[in-house]
């Protein structure tokens, strides 16, 4: 007989369980979501569409762990319950993937970390670009040596998203604003792919009657390996969605010998200055000629579904890619902490810095 089915649990039942539920429906071989924790009773329809009209749902997380056998848990809440519900689900002694940001600074992030080893639970962390098939074909080109030393890299992430009248408005809820809540996709992808930075510089722009943090960010960094980054998000452009608009996310990175990107919608591409180094190091799409940008070959799998699908092989005791650990993304929290400081301080801040628990005085971002 094979090894049992893992019971999962789910906390949240708002928009992003839509991009998780095609992940569990991907494994239900090994995997079956059982229970869901969501306090509005209106979205238990939409739930049950999702995940089937079997599974339970309970009015909070503490109710779910008390009331239901899991095995694991799947952390969607708003930013600011991810520390609590995180604690909680270890101390139930539950292997936990909690949806990024993994925590509104690190000091929380260090009490989720001490909590999971304190229970010898796992904690992963959801940042999924790490696992989409033409992100990783772009690690792949970096690590193919093709492009030489890496002197410069670019991240965009461009939306129109007003918040104004959810939790994701609060600068306390969110953990402060556009930077914090989804550039830390681009913070995070720049760590994986180019490794550690040494010092950041940011500057924002808030529009308080979109959100109570910035709308806009740009982050300037230097690498500790030499190398610049420009990391900037952009929450009131439709160019990423609009006839012959720009796009929704960018990775641009600039080698001595060559050059890659990944652009949404469009795939991940190579220049090489020498477009015989190509051979044998970079796999192109067939028929393209070895001159300008060529395409990557890549698999097109989407990030959830794979990193859902490599956290369940590690449930199961299996091998798996899993490379967001709690404690390496930690480091990514740490970013956009030493972001916010540089705009506070209106000075360059050097890594690492001092972890300092949550305060929030209403009106101060």
């Amino acid at each position: 007989m094979g090894k049992p089915k893992i019971k999962l649990g789910i906390f949240g039942g708002a928009g992003i369980l839509a991009a998780h539920a095609p992940g569990y429906k991907a494994a239900q071989a090994d995997i079956e979501v059982v229970a869901v924790a969501e306090p509005v009773p209106e979205k238990a329809s939409r739930i049950r569409d999702l995940l089937g009209g079997d599974v339970a749902i309970f009015p909070d997380y503490a109710t779910l762990l008390a009331q239901v056998d899991v095995d694991a848990v799947d952390i969607l809440l708003p930013h600011h319950l991810h520390w609590p519900a995180t604690v909680a689900a270890a101390e139930a002694g539950k292997q936990i993937l909690v949806e990024k940001v993994m925590a509104r600074n690190i000091w929380e992030c260090d009490r989720m970390i001490e909590a999971c080893d304190k229970a010898g639970v796992t904690l992963t962390v959801c940042h999924d670009r790490r696992y989409h098939e033409e992100w990783v074909g772009l690690k792949q080109v970096v690590e193919s040596g093709v492009l030489g030393d890496i002197a410069f890299w670019e991240l965009d992430h461009n939306q129109d998203f007003n918040p104004c009248g959810t939790w994701a408005a609060s600068w306390d809820l969110l953990g402060g604003g556009a930077i914090m809540s989804c550039l830390t996709h681009q913070i995070d992808t720049l760590r994986w792919l180019g490794g550690e930075l040494d010092r950041v510089s940011c500057m924002t722009k808030v529009m308080p009657q979109r959100m109570e943090g910035e709308t806009c960010g740009v982050v300037i960094s230097h690498m500790a390996n030499g190398a610049l980054a420009r990391l900037s998000i952009n929450w009131m452009t439709r160019s990423n969605r609009e006839h012959n608009g720009l796009w929704y996310e960018m990775v641009h990175v600039t080698g001595e010998h060559g050059e890659a990107y990944y652009m949404s919608g469009r795939g991940t591409y190579v220049l090489a200055h020498n477009p015989a180094d190509l051979v044998g190091r970079v796999s192109c799409e067939e028929g393209e000629q070895q001159d300008g940008f060529v395409k990557v070959k890549t698999g097109q799998r989407n990030g959830h579904v794979a990193i859902i699908g490599e956290w369940v092989k590690l449930l199961r005791g299996e091998p798996s890619t899993i490379s967001t650990t709690g404690r390496d993304c930690r480091c990514t929290v740490e970013v956009a902490e030493a972001a916010y400081q540089s705009v506070a301080q209106e000075r360059v801040v050097h890594l690492p810095i001092v972890p300092v628990e949550w305060q929030y005085e209403e009106g101060a971002a």
